[in-house]
């Protein structure tokens, strides 16, 4: 198994997936977007050597991956999240969260991952809200009740809250600029 099998949250994410499958006949992905990976996945050549991917979203070779700080961060779950996207050329890899548990906190207030792709484009707060209602209000809206029965088992097998105020969050990681 890959190093990214040593995090608690990825295993608890696993056996929440494995457990919605024998249920529900659908996997966590279904639900939030992204799969969780069972070993450590492929890298591109935009992934950061030392980063640990997790997940992927299924779209364009997007994952989500731990940001180790050349392999002195061994505890995974305490490690930052990063966000690559091999197609976005100018700008493939994002910070979007201090760890993973804070990462599906966020989806928690947004109901969304790919939002986070659009941070460098806000310049203030009013500017994601613009986003979010043009372009992912609807989709979120027809997806509520999955979203809603999903949130409520993340928050309860994570222990985890939505981040109250998601541009702030983020802003303030990346050093008060956004992406």
């Amino acid at each position: 198994m890959g190093k990214a099998m040593n995090s608690r949250t990825v295993h608890c994410l696993i056996h929440l997936d494995d457990e919605l499958r024998k249920e529900y006949n659908l996997s966590l992905g279904h639900y939030i977007g992204i799969d969780i990976c069972r070993e450590e996945g492929s890298k591109y050549d935009c992934t950061p050597d030392d980063a640990i991917i997790f997940a992927f979203t299924g779209m364009g070779g997007d994952h989500f991956a731990f940001d180790t700080k050349n392999g002195s961060i061994e505890d995974l779950d305490t490690a930052p999240i990063l966000f690559i996207q091999p197609m976005m050329f100018d700008n493939p890899v994002k910070l979007v969260a201090h760890h993973i548990r804070d990462l599906f906190s966020i989806f928690l207030t947004l109901k969304e991952f790919y939002i986070l792709e659009r941070f460098d484009w806000y310049q203030k707060e009013s500017d994601m809200l613009e986003d979010i209602e043009k372009y992912y209000k609807k989709n979120i809206f027809s997806r509520e009740r999955e979203i809603q029965f999903i949130s409520e088992r993340l928050q309860e097998r994570l222990n985890i809250a939505p981040v109250p105020n998601v541009f702030k969050y983020i802003t303030e990681m990346n050093g008060g600029c956004t992406l």
